[in-house]
This record gives C-alpha cells, sequence and structure tokens, in this order.
C-alpha cells in the first residue's frame, strides 16, 4: 500500500479549495461577448415575457462549457414598440418546454460552434472546472489511504512514544548481588564505547546477551545499567508487545524496531520475556496464532542477522524459560552469550540491602547482615520489597526510623501471610502449641547449626495456625544424609508431639506430612540414598521413570521404611524429653512467640542427662 504523508494531503485539500472558488467564481461573471443594441433582462422578465406571448424569433444557444448554461435571445413587441433582449440562465425541463411552446430555436454543437467562440475566460473556466473534479477525486483517495495507514498501523508498528529511545540513568554501582553477570556484560560496555579497539585484535563483540534468571533477580536492571554506562539508547520492550491477532504484525514491529535502533545508534534493544516470540518453532499447523509467532521468530532471526557488529547495536534479551527458546535464536551469531542471572548468595543480598536501604530511614541498630542470612531464596525485588514493607509498618507505628522488629515483622509477612487474631479455644491453643513446641524442641535436640532455630509462635499467619522460624547460618547448596534426616524428624515432630501430650492426632499436620513425604521421595528415588546404593529412579525434572516397575516397587519399600524408621526415632527422642517439650508448649501458650534461645536454654536446662 502506497504511503501518503499529512503535508501532501492538506495540500491537495488547499489546491481544493482554491479550483472550487475560482470555478464558482468564473461561472457566475463569465458571459459572452454582447451587442450594445440587444436589451440584458432578468431570467425572470425574460420567461415572464415569453410567457405572456411578446417574444418572437427566439434562439438558444448552449455554452460548449460544462457550467450548464444557455443564452437566450429574442424580438420583444410591446404596445407595438419592438426591442432585441437578451439573457442567460440554466434552464429547468419546465423553462425548457414553455420557449419551445413559443417555438424558439436550439442551436446544436456545430451550429454553436460558428455561431460562438469561447472566449479565453470560458477557456479558463472549463479547465478550472476540470481540475476542481480532479482534485476532489484525489482528496477523497488520499483520505482513504492515509486512514487506512493509520488504522493499519495501529497494528503493525509499533508508536512513535513505544519506540523513543531513553537515555538510561542507572550504573553499574546501583546493580548489586550479581557479580558475575555484570563482568561478563562489562565488555559490551567497552565495545560501546570504544568500537575500534576489538577491530585492531580482529574480535567481534556479540550481537546478542541472553540473560537468563528467576523473576526479580536484576535482568532489566543490569541491561538499564549496560546502556547508562555506554550512553547509548535504550528501548525497553516485552515480548507480547509483538503478539498480536492479526498474522504479520509482529514481524512489521520487528523490523521497525530495528530499523530505528540503527537510525539511533549506539543503542541497546531490551526485550524482556523474550520467550514469548523465541519459543521453539511447532512442526504441526498451529493455526493463525502459529503461524503469527513463526513470522515473528523469523523476522527476529533475519533482524538479527541483517546487523553487523559495527553498527553499535547490541541486543539484550530476558527470560526464565531458556529450554523453551528456540536453537536458532540460540546460536553464535545471534545470541552469542547466555549469562545467568540467578538468585543472590548472602554476600549478594547484603549489597542489594545496602543498595536499597539507602531510600529507606534505617535505625542504628539494624543489622543487614543479619537480615540477609534471614532471607535465604530472597530475590533482589523481594529484599527491595521487604524494606518497603518495614518502612510501612514502621510508619504504621508512627516510628520515625525502621527498626529490626520492623523488617521481623515485615518479613514474616512476606512467608506466611499477615497475622491475624482468631478465636481459638483452649484446647485449639494447647493442640498448636505442642505441635510448634515439637518442631522446635526436635531442631534443637538435632544439634543441627546450618538451620538455626529463630523463634517459634502459636500467632496465625495466613493459612497457618503457627509457625517454627529457621534462619539459616549460611547458603546451603548440597545437603548431607544427616541434614534431610534432621529435616525429615522435625516434619515429623509436630504429628508425634500431638500424639504423646494431646493423645490423638489432628489435620494441622497435613503440609508436614506431604513435606516430609517429598523429601523421602527425593532421598531415595533421586539422590540414591537407600539401600538401593547409587542408582536413581525417575527424574527430578519430569518425574520420567528410570528403573523398572519391581525396582520401583522396592524403591517404595525402602521409602515406608525411611520414613517409619524415622518417625520411630523421632517419638523416642521427644518421649525422652517430654519435660523440656511441656515447658516449651507452657511458654507458648502464656506468651504465644518465644525466641530460639529461650527455647535453647529451656532444652539445656531440662535435657536429662546421657
Amino acid at each position: 500500500m502506497p504511503t501518503f504523508s499529512l503535508r501532501w494531503f492538506f495540500t491537495l485539500v488547499a489546491a481544493f479549495l482554491v479550483t472550487g472558488g475560482a470555478d464558482l467564481y468564473l461561472s457566475r461573471d463569465v458571459v459572452p461577448p454582447t451587442d450594445s443594441s440587444l436589451q440584458r433582462l432578468d431570467v425572470a422578465d425574460f420567461m415572464t415575457a415569453a410567457n405572456a406571448g411578446e417574444l418572437s424569433n427566439g434562439h438558444i444557444v448552449f455554452r460548449a462549457n460544462a457550467t450548464g448554461l444557455a443564452d437566450l435571445s429574442a424580438t420583444r413587441t410591446v404596445s407595438g414598440a419592438t426591442s432585441s433582449v437578451q439573457t442567460t440562465a440554466r434552464l429547468t425541463d419546465g423553462d425548457l418546454s414553455l420557449l419551445r411552446s413559443r417555438r424558439f430555436q436550439e442551436n446544436d454543437a456545430a451550429a454553436l460552434a460558428n455561431a460562438h467562440t469561447p472566449t479565453t475566460r470560458e477557456r479558463v473556466a472549463m479547465v478550472v472546472h476540470i481540475l476542481m473534479q480532479v482534485l476532489g477525486f484525489a482528496v477523497i483517495l488520499s483520505a482513504l489511504i492515509i486512514g487506512v495507514q493509520r488504522y493499519a498501523g495501529r497494528f503493525t508498528a509499533f508508536s512513535s512514544k513505544t519506540l523513543r529511545p531513553a537515555s538510561s540513568s542507572v550504573s553499574f554501582s546501583s546493580v548489586a548481588g550479581c557479580d558475575e553477570a555484570k563482568d561478563e556484560v562489562h565488555e559490551v560496555v567497552e565495545f560501546l564505547k570504544d568500537p575500534t579497539r576489538f577491530k585492531e585484535t580482529g574480535g567481534r563483540m556479540p550481537k546478542g546477551v541472553l540473560l537468563v534468571g528467576p523473576p526479580g533477580t536484576g535482568k532489566t536492571m543490569l541491561a538499564k545499567a549496560v546502556a547508562g554506562e555506554a550512553k547509548a539508547h535504550f528501548y525497553s520492550l516485552s515480548g507480547s508487545d509483538f503478539v498480536e491477532l492479526y498474522v504479520g504484525v509482529g514481524a512489521a514491529r520487528v523490523r521497525s524496531l530495528f530499523k530505528k535502533a540503527r537510525e539511533t545508534a549506539p543503542s541497546i534493544i531490551f526485550i524482556d520475556e523474550i520467550d514469548a516470540i523465541g519459543r521453539a518453532r511447532s512442526s504441526s499447523d498451529g493455526g493463525g496464532a502459529q503461524q503469527e509467532h513463526d513470522q515473528t521468530l523469523n523476522a527476529l532471526l533475519v533482524a538479527m542477522d541483517g546487523f553487523d557488529s559495527d553498527d553499535a547495536v547490541v541486543v539484550f534479551g530476558a527470560t526464565n524459560r531458556p529450554d523453551t527458546m528456540d536453537k536458532a535464536l540460540l546460536r553464535p551469531g545471534r545470541f552469542d552469550r547466555q549469562v545467568s542471572v540467578g538468585l543472590p548468595d548472602l554476600r549478594g543480598r547484603v549489597a542489594i540491602l545496602q543498595v536499597h536501604a539507602g531510600a529507606v530511614k534505617l535505625d542504628p541498630s539494624v543489622n543487614l547482615e543479619q537480615i540477609a542470612k534471614a532471607t535465604p531464596g530472597y530475590s533482589g525485588a523481594d529484599l527491595a520489597n521487604l524494606l518497603n514493607e518495614g518502612a510501612i509498618h514502621a510508619a504504621r507505628n508512627r516510628r520515625a526510623t525502621v527498626m529490626m522488629s520492623d523488617l521481623d515483622e515485615a518479613r514474616d509477612k512476606i512467608n506466611w501471610g499477615r497475622e491475624t487474631r482468631r478465636a481459638m479455644t483452649d484446647h485449639d491453643k494447647k493442640v498448636i502449641a505442642y505441635h510448634e513446641a515439637g518442631h522446635a524442641l526436635m531442631q534443637v535436640l538435632s544439634g543441627e547449626e546450618a538451620m538455626k532455630l529463630q523463634k517459634v509462635t502459636i500467632i496465625p499467619r495466613g493459612r497457618s495456625l503457627g509457625s517454627t522460624h529457621f534462619t539459616p547460618e549460611r547458603d546451603l547448596f548440597n545437603y548431607s544424609r544427616e541434614l534431610l534426616i534432621s529435616r525429615l524428624r522435625c516434619l515429623m515432630a509436630g504429628r508425634v508431639a500431638e500424639e504423646l501430650a494431646i493423645g490423638t492426632i489432628t489435620s494441622g499436620a497435613s503440609g508436614d506430612i506431604q513435606e516430609a513425604t517429598r523429601t523421602a521421595r527425593q532421598m531415595v528415588f533421586e539422590y540414591g540414598m537407600s539401600p538401593l546404593g547409587f542408582m536413581a529412579l525417575s527424574r527430578s525434572d519430569d518425574g520420567e521413570a528410570l528403573a523398572s516397575p519391581q525396582t520401583f516397587h522396592e524403591g517404595e519399600r525402602h521409602l515406608r521404611a525411611l520414613l517409619d524408621d524415622n518417625y520411630a526415632a523421632t517419638t523416642q527422642a521427644l518421649t525422652e524429653n517430654r519435660a523440656a517439650l511441656d515447658a516449651i508448649a507452657d511458654d507458648l501458650i502464656a506468651r504465644e512467640t518465644i525466641s530460639g534461645d529461650e527455647v535453647r536454654q529451656i532444652v539445656a536446662r531440662l535435657r536429662p542427662a546421657a
């Protein structure tokens, strides 16, 4: 479809208005040359005289132009006096019938040509009238073209606001917790600043960098930091921005994006959730949606092949599902590098907290390292949210600074939900107190220092009626058999404590039972921690069987034995330390929350001598 700019459209409209005005003027003012002896009448007087029978020897001369005018002439006789009269009029059917009844002669085209030669003004009027019609048609056609362009542009191309490059003010100092990833992308900054240095050694910078990691780990911030450090234009889009109902729209948007990035180089294109357009193509015919995805992906493949490293354009993509990406997109020459941006370790969490703490008024007593230890598995976004929730809690309690207690409350709210005060009977409170006391006591008895008991509470949070909180002393990357056994017994201790103290069991241990079964199954079926030895029975990702049905059946027996043996060991441990169990439960009923240090003091005081 041809393109048409508004400037040319308004030019055509102006020309049309000018010719229309000229045509109107010439159609009214152009008259044929007249004889001085002829008397000129108004059209109404001329037609009245014709109706009264005063006119004779009449002639009708139609003009040669397209104005529709006719020159009328006749001899008028009034009271014996005769005179020649004429007029110019647009004749209606009634007027023409009247004149014909009075025997007016009509001139044909040949007679008109012989009787009257058009003047220069009449020729101009005819040309102007034809030009006005042509311009009117051109205005209508151009209006249709512009309307279709505007309507199609809403789907086939990004808006000017979307393709407006941003200048990022983020620097590497604002990104913490991913030092290895920063080192990998730092070369991109050096390339965009000084590309000649790489050319001298024959090196070629990657055209694309794929950032892989869980949500909230700082992939977008990392791409912004690269643009900010390199002083490059930054285009930030999402993979869903290329997905539309109509086939071919996504491909057109890809082409327009890369064209704009080349024009404003040095540029960085960041596509978040790139798996929305970069997932592997299907061999089956999936209909219009599949065709649209395939065309968009093909356009992206061609665009990344179509620019050279010298263009100073680098594509950053972010995804947490690299396994779904098309292999053609991940090959060298397109996304040359995959940079893993994982969850931060202890040191990284401390650095992230220090970055975000600048925007929060923290009390001097706040220990960021202690908070980092208590938040394993938190991403950068989670840690920022933790500080924000702490600040909100401090403001709610009208404190000028954020205390450690505010951050503890914020962490508990994020992990387990907001504290709720439910009306519970004394029996319910006793059941919950013994359940949580069993967890806490078994953790202390296990002597496992990797997961240190922080506090235990019977205050409901979210769907949990009570909770036992642990703080890892370090990041855990490997789990020993002893640590997993300790975890199993700690999970079982809640049910065992109910059985010993209450004499019955409740549904409150359902979550513990599921988690214990899952842990024991992993030990037997995946980790090789069973009498079957160095053998895996299933895959950890999709559960695909790696053993025969007979071996599976034997693995189930070992799973059952593992659970039964540790349940019995947990029962024996809590029975031997019944005094400590009762003391912890009584303390919980009276105070609702006790710290891990208090639990350890109770166990140390009441633990029977070996």
